[in-house]
């Protein structure tokens, strides 16, 4: 069992949003609405249709063009304002509804193309933002051929772009990288994935309202939610076509202004343990270094965060999350600018109308430096490609584990109904978003021995004979000791380390409780060096494990050393030293 306590003093802006205000559903299409729901037969639409191998990574590294990509991008800045409100039935061909308007016939002719297929529509909602209420949205859908069509993987990104002042429709809003990159990746994707044969529905939506606190993907989500329509997972691209550091960065951010990074790619998620976002972040980590890793490829090295996004920023995986969903967003390594224009001597390119495509610095009408690189979009492209292919074709079911920690040591057992002939074992320790150990196995038991006397949780994941990976499933706690009893065990309560420590933003802290007989009252206490009381949090202690997830918020302003002290019925238990860092 486990218990999240979280432990912080702001509330992301984001979370606050009215969600009652969104309502008045509804679907320009109504056989779009019947694909979403997977009201349509098997085999419906497999004419001409490619089908989906596990060497069709090769395919997809041939088909996948950064010219391409850079057509989608110049055509999408095209429209100078994408603002959410910058939708005029008057002015068809300006704003975001000309953008609309352009991916939409786009789509139309890349689906009549001989053993392509696809349903574009529009989803349209109410939600206030920057004073106008009706807003609409374009998606496209890719049915599936299975008996589970009717499960949905959503690729997304948001089609808003905006400058210095949130609501202006009037100033250059190219948005290049924020978010014309993700909107040109994933209709990168809907050309070349609506030739391929899915066992789920691919759903690809292009949301609007990302600025305004996420309104699009809020309204799509409630709706799903609300209709009972099954999503396997959500794949959010936000800002994955730039290479450069820019003066501001938000945490975990880049290093320095001016500085490139086209070898990494970020994947930001919920939760940290028994998270299937978590979960989804880590399988996507492990399907590109097992199966594309390699020199024809180059994809690039993922990082799998420990965060659910930068600190006091969001996107629109977040409302899918919040609605039950499993939900990643993929980001670039580095960003220009941290989004807040509003600072003093705010220089960077996120957020302003600073963010277009490049600088023509000769003035031979051509751009000589560009600001999102199409190389490494086309890397990330991929990556998306292959990771969202495995959700929408695996058919396992979350493996059950019996494990078995000792001294120095952890034995694993995985329950195998289905009959599988290959697993994947993870296991990693509470310092690490990602395993720190992978095997990969014929075998349903193992043992693994020489082990560090700690915490780790253990996780399996299977491979069917397609060569697919399944989702991993539940994380179960390991806790690895020296093999005698020491005086926290005898008491029935452990305070372990904070993990990761140094941190400069959030850290876990947990608590492992093998008894609660002789627990009243529990509290967790933060002070400084000095001695001086900076927070305190009364605790409700659960058996299993207890992670309080301590973000320092205002309240811890210096790097340097402070202490956590865990109180049982009034009285100090436990104390650690924590370390902040460059904060």
């Amino acid at each position: 069992m486990k218990n999240y306590i979280f432990f912080s003093l702001w509330i992301h802006w984001i979370l606050v949003v009215q969600i009652s205000a969104q309502s008045n559903f509804s679907i320009s299409d109504p056989f779009c609405e019947q694909l979403l729901r997977g009201n349509f037969p098997r085999d419906s639409f497999t004419v001409g249709k490619i089908k989906v191998l596990n060497d069709t990574k090769w395919w997809l590294n041939e088909q996948l063009n950064a010219d391409s990509l850079k057509e989608h991008l110049n055509g999408i800045t095209s429209f100078y304002n994408r603002n959410t409100i910058a939708d005029y039935p008057e002015l068809p061909d300006y704003g975001i509804r000309g953008a609309r308007k352009w991916i939409h016939s786009k789509l139309n002719n890349w689906s009549q193309r001989a053993g392509s297929l696809m349903f574009p529509c529009e989803f349209e909602f109410d939600y206030t933002m920057c004073g106008k209420t009706r807003h609409s949205q374009l998606l496209t859908i890719i049915p599936g051929n299975s008996e589970i069509r009717d499960e949905m993987v959503i690729l997304e990104a948001h089609l808003d772009s905006r400058c210095e002042a949130l609501c202006d429709t009037a100033c250059r809003a190219e948005g290049a990288d924020d978010n014309g990159s993700g909107s040109a990746l994933i209709m990168e994707l809907a050309r070349v994935l609506s030739r391929l044969e899915l066992n789920r529905t691919l759903v690809i939506l292009w949301t609007t309202g990302e600025e305004q606190g996420l309104g699009g993907a809020r309204a799509f989500a409630l709706y799903c939610k609300q209709n009972g329509i099954k999503i396997k997972a959500v794949f959010n691209n936000d800002v994955v076509g730039g290479i450069e550091c820019g003066n501001t960065s938000s945490a975990p951010g880049c290093p320095g202004p001016g500085l490139l990074d086209s070898l990494r790619f970020r994947i930001f998620s919920s939760g940290t343990t028994n998270s299937m976002s978590k979960n989804q972040a880590r399988l996507s980590k492990l399907i590109t270094d097992h199966t594309l890793r390699n020199e024809a490829m180059r994809v690039p090295l993922i990082d799998v965060m420990f965060a659910e996004d930068r600190t006091g920023r969001g996107g629109d995986h977040i409302p899918f999350r919040e609605q039950g969903y499993t939900s990643i967003r993929f980001t670039s390594s580095y960003e220009h600018g941290d989004g807040n224009p509003s600072q003093a001597n705010y220089h960077d390119r996120q957020h302003s109308t600073r963010d277009v495509l490049g600088k023509d610095l000769d003035g031979d009408g051509k751009l000589d430096s560009l600001y999102v690189d199409f190389n490494y979009l086309r890397k990330n492209s991929l990556v998306n490609a292959w990771t969202l292919l495995h959700a929408a074709s695996t058919n396992i079911s979350p493996l059950l584990l019996k494990v078995v920690p000792g001294p120095k040591k952890i034995q694993i057992e995985i329950e195998n109904p289905q009959g599988l002939k290959k697993f994947i074992f993870g296991i990693r320790n509470l310092s690490s978003a990602f395993f720190d150990t992978v095997i990969i196995s014929d075998q349903t038991q193992i043992s693994i021995e020489g082990l560090n006397p700690t915490l780790y949780y253990v996780t399996a994941a299977g491979i069917d004979n397609d060569g697919w990976y399944s989702m991993f499933g539940s994380e179960y706690p390991a806790r690895v000791t020296t093999g005698t009893e020491n005086e926290n065990l005898k008491k029935g309560i452990e305070l372990l380390q904070n993990k990761p420590n140094p941190f400069d933003e959030y850290t876990l802290i947990p608590i492992l409780v093998h008894d609660l007989s002789d627990v009243s009252s529990s509290s967790l206490e933060i002070t400084d060096v000095q001695g001086r009381l900076l927070k305190t949090k009364s605790l409700q202690l659960v058996l299993g494990v207890n992670e309080i997830l301590l973000d320092i918020g205002a309240w811890i302003q210096l790097e340097g050393q402070y202490f956590y002290t865990l109180k049982i019925n009034g009285k100090p238990f436990l104390t650690k030293k924590m370390i902040v860092n460059s904060y």
